[in-house]
């Protein structure tokens, strides 16, 4: 049988995970926690990078260069392939 860990004694186990939200009433995830603010271009591109370069890593092994990956973005900015038109070009962001 499933429990819910606030079942027993909500408010004082969950009460620091309580949200004013209508589709719940815990949050017990931080959002975005791995967010990075991209303060200057140089700091964007190297994110860019590690983004694009993560598929070739040697614990994921997905893909030999950043362009076949086909998820990445890489190619729009290799070759120009806009595959994905919800990007948002970073080299017209700064």
């Amino acid at each position: 049988m499933r429990q819910h860990f606030c079942a027993d004694s909500p408010a004082i186990r969950c009460s620091p995970y309580l949200v004013n939200a209508s589709n719940k009433q815990y949050e017990f995830w931080q959002k975005d926690s791995l967010a990075v603010e991209l303060y200057s271009r140089e700091v964007a591109f190297q994110k860019l990078d590690y983004i694009h370069n993560n598929p070739l890593a040697a614990h994921w092994n997905l893909v030999t260069h950043p362009c076949d990956y086909e998820y990445s973005s890489a190619s729009f900015y290799e070759l120009g392939e806009n595959k994905y038109t919800f990007l948002k070009d970073l080299r017209f962001e700064f």
